[in-house]
C-alpha cells in the first residue's frame, strides 16, 4: 500500500493548496509554517516526477493532471471526514448514493456538500461524477442530479437551480487582449465542448453576432474548462455551476449583462424506494444551498 500512494501528509498539504489558492493560506489552515507547507509539495512533486503547479508559483495554479488530482483527493479526505463523524457519535449510517454530472459534482456539489454531513452525520453520502457518454440509469442511485427534463415515470423530480450560461475568460487571457465588444471575438475565437451543443450560438444570438469562429474544440466541458482556465479563450460557461472560480476571480465574466438562460439542474428520486427519506432531506439541502450560492459575477 506505501508503494502504491503518495505520501499522505503531502497530499494534505497540497489539497489545501490547490483549495485555498496559495501556500499561506494552506499554512493557516493547518498550523504549520509556509516553508512546510512548501516542502511538502516539493515531496509531493519528487514522488509524481513532474511539477504540479504551473511556472508562475504567486498563483499556485495547478497543472489539468494536479486539478483533478486535487479534486478527487478531496473527494478521499471528505469521504473520511465523514465516517469518522459517524463513529465518533457511536450512530449507523444510512448511505446514501448520489450521482452527478462530472463538471457540477466536482465544482460545485463536492465542495459544498460538507455542511450537508456536517448536519446530517447519521447519512454517509456517496457522491459518484457521471460522464455525459455512460447511461446513468444503469448506475445504482438513491439521488439522480441531471439536467435532461425527461425522467423515467416512477422517479419523481424536484428542479433546484437554473444556470444562466455567460461568456467568461481567465484574467491572463484578458490581459493579452482588448476585448471591447463581442465582435472582437472575431480576432479570437470562443472554445467549444462537444457536451455542450448549442450554448455558443444561443449566446452568440443574444450578443447579436451571426456567428464566433471557433477556438480549441474539445469532447467534454471539464477539458474544455481546464482550457479556459490556462489562459487559451474564453468559454460559453454556466455561471451558477461556475459561481465559486467567478467569486475568486479565476473566470471574468465578458459583458456579464449577455445571459441567456441554460438548463436547469433536477433532482430525482424514487418515493417508494427504502432511502425516500433520507434523498428527500438531501434534495431539500440542494435547494436550500442553491439559494444561497449566488455571488454576482466579475465583469471583465
Amino acid at each position: 500500500m506505501s508503494e502504491r500512494l503518495p505520501p499522505l501528509k503531502a497530499l494534505v498539504a497540497f489539497e489545501s493548496v490547490v483549495r485555498l489558492g496559495s501556500v499561506t493560506a494552506a499554512a493557516e489552515e493547518l498550523f504549520v509554517t509556509h516553508s512546510a507547507v512548501s516542502k511538502q509539495i516539493a515531496l509531493l512533486e519528487g514522488w509524481m516526477g513532474q511539477p504540479l503547479f504551473r511556472s508562475n508559483r504567486k498563483r499556485m495554479q495547478p497543472t489539468a493532471e494536479a486539478a483533478a488530482l486535487a479534486e478527487v483527493t478531496e473527494r478521499a479526505f471528505g469521504l473520511i471526514a465523514e465516517a469518522s463523524a459517524v463513529l465518533r457519535r457511536g450512530e449507523a449510517a444510512e448511505t446514501l448514493r448520489v450521482i452527478a454530472p462530472s463538471t457540477f459534482a466536482m465544482r460545485w456539489l463536492i465542495p459544498r456538500v460538507w455542511s450537508f454531513s456536517r448536519a446530517r452525520a447519521p447519512i454517509a453520502l456517496q457522491v459518484r461524477p457521471t460522464d455525459s457518454l455512460e447511461d446513468w440509469q444503469e448506475i445504482p442511485f438513491d439521488v439522480a442530479i441531471r439536467t435532461d427534463p425527461r425522467a423515467p415515470r416512477h422517479l419523481e423530480a424536484r428542479p433546484f437551480l437554473a444556470e444562466t450560461l455567460v461568456l467568461a475568460a481567465a484574467p491572463r487571457f484578458l490581459a493579452a487582449r482588448r476585448l471591447a465588444a463581442p465582435r472582437d471575438l472575431a480576432a479570437t475565437g470562443v472554445i467549444r465542448a462537444a457536451t455542450r451543443p448549442g450554448q455558443l450560438e444561443a449566446w452568440s444570438a443574444a450578443a447579436g453576432l451571426d456567428r464566433i469562429p471557433d477556438g480549441p474544440s474539445f469532447p467534454h466541458f471539464y477539458l474544455a474548462l481546464e482550457a479556459a482556465l490556462a489562459g487559451e479563450g474564453p468559454l460559453v460557461s454556466p455561471f451558477e455551476t461556475l459561481c465559486d472560480l467567478f467569486a475568486k476571480g479565476e473566470l471574468v465574466a465578458l459583458w456579464p449583462d449577455i445571459r441567456v438562460a441554460g438548463p436547469t439542474h433536477v433532482a430525482l428520486f424514487d418515493a417508494a424506494a427504502p432511502h425516500a427519506g433520507a434523498a428527500e432531506a438531501f434534495i431539500d439541502w440542494l435547494t436550500a444551498t442553491a439559494g444561497e450560492s449566488r455571488p454576482a459575477a466579475k465583469a471583465a
